[in-house]
């Protein structure tokens, strides 16, 4: 039998917590309704020795540690979730990345600070952000100090649903939590990809939960695109292609080239293989990873081991696992 494979989870939930003290109501949402919703989550989600045993359970090696969505309680919560990831790294060096916490329609100075001082500082690397803030989407200039010190650092941004209720759908047989969270984040993609990719082309990019669905939707976004500085017919223009039609134009070449430096994680969609095996073909061996969202959804440990047996056991290449299961994140990260 040959070597195990280096196992890293890209979405991994931890609230230190002394950051705990600052989630609450904001303009944007009232953030305790989610721990309150989530009970048994919210009891482990602060608990970094119950988190190390999980992942010695589960024979997840590393694990990228997040909560973009709550950044939107401030800067106060914010500044103490970077301390508690750097505690954290510090106790586990071998064991965690931190990713960076910053309200990005907050003060652009104050967050540039407080980014050096995670950098410089703290150890950490890696800018989260939600799919939407409000009314405010990604593609947003607002944003540009968050993409501009990502390439000043070198690092990459990761992309997490919003955890709002106030989505198309609503709590209508919860389809904030289904559907429309994933239409968010399927949305902040492709104003990522238009919007932010044209104007900061080195950005390394990593989007939760295969880009919302893109390992079908992927092909619908490759029928419709159609730059304006890549010449084709005028009865073809505006209007859907095939693929192969879109390969002739170089239209197809054109969509894969601009997905050069994207990553989709794996969490979810509760482990369900059909979806993961069919990520290898449609969005490539280079841009998919393994994730698990706990201590929301891989939160069982059975169920994790399960997952990765199954995983492992996919008629794809040893090469393109090693690349899903950890070697694609190491690069992200510039591991």
């Amino acid at each position: 039998m040959g070597e195990r494979n280096f196992v890293i989870d890209m979405q991994h939930h931890y609230i230190p917590p002394q950051a705990l003290q600052y989630v609450g109501r904001t303009p944007e949402f009232d953030f305790s309704k989610s721990i309150n919703r989530f009970r048994n989550a919210s009891s482990k989600i602060s608990d970094i020795e119950a988190d190390i045993a999980y992942l010695d359970a589960a024979g997840i090696d590393m694990a990228v540690l997040s909560t973009g969505s709550f950044s939107a309680n401030g800067i106060n919560f914010c500044r103490a979730c970077n301390d508690g990831y750097a505690a954290a790294l510090r106790r586990y060096p071998k064991r965690y990345i931190g990713m960076i916490h910053v309200y990005p329609l907050g003060d652009p100075k104050r967050n540039r600070d407080e980014i050096k001082r995670c950098v410089e500082e703290l150890g950490l690397t890696g800018l989260t952000l939600a799919s939407s803030y409000g009314d405010t989407n990604v593609d947003s200039r607002l944003l540009d100090p968050i993409y501009e010190s990502a390439l000043e650092y070198d690092m990459p941004i990761f992309v997490h649903p919003t955890v709002r209720t106030d989505l198309w759908g609503g709590d209508r047989y919860d389809m904030f939590a289904t559907v429309s969270r994933e239409y968010d984040i399927v949305k902040s993609f492709v104003e990522i990809f238009y919007g932010v990719l044209p104007r900061y082309p080195g950005l390394r990019i990593i989007v939760a939960h295969f880009g919302g669905g893109l390992t079908a939707l992927k092909g619908r976004l490759l029928a419709w695109h159609q730059p304006e500085n890549i010449p084709i017919p005028e009865l073809s223009r505006k209007r859907g292609l095939a693929v192969e039609e879109a390969r002739e134009l170089g239209l197809y070449q054109d969509f894969e080239e601009r997905l050069a430096n994207c990553l989709f994680d794996s969490a979810g969609y509760g482990g369900w293989l059909p979806v993961i095996k069919s990520s290898f073909e449609a969005l490539g061996p280079d841009h998919v990873c393994f994730a698990t969202d706990y201590p929301y959804e891989m939160e069982k440990i059975p169920h994790v081991r399960k997952m990765l047996s199954d995983i492992e056991g996919l008629g794809v290449s040893a090469e393109d696992k090693k690349k899903f299961f950890g070697e694609n994140v190491k690069k992200a990260f510039r591991l």
